[in-house]
């Protein structure tokens, strides 16, 4: 096992449990990142990432729950199961489930792809 991806993976969890987002992004995207949604909209550079994620962020009325699996990690990918219930700002209380698959290379994540039934 790569310990590299490894560790890199568990700081993303042990960051994104304290719901620090936007720092996760910062210390562990490369700059030239791809995000990947899962209706198939997609984002490239850490700068752009960090302004779709903070205008998410800026939407939320309420967390009722934020689950976060520990990281599956293998060769050069780990995945992460996020389970939230959240209250949108003109949406409403909604329910995700999803999986994140990274990619990393040179201690850096380069593609992060998000799997949930929108």
């Amino acid at each position: 096992m790569n310990t590299t991806i490894h560790a890199l993976a568990q700081q993303l969890v042990a960051l994104c449990r304290e719901w620090k987002f936007l720092e996760a992004q910062s210390t562990l995207l490369h700059e030239d990142c791809l995000n990947i949604e899962a209706d198939g909209r997609v984002v490239r550079g850490r700068n752009a990432i960090m302004a779709k994620e903070q205008a998410f962020l800026d939407n939320i009325e309420t967390i009722h729950l934020l689950e976060i699996s520990d990281p599956v990690v293998a060769d050069g990918y780990f995945a992460v199961q996020f389970h939230s219930e959240l209250t949108i700002k003109g949406i409403g209380r909604r329910t995700r489930n999803e999986i994140i698959v990274y990619e990393v290379r040179h201690g850096r994540i380069i593609r992060e792809q998000f799997f949930y039934h929108a």
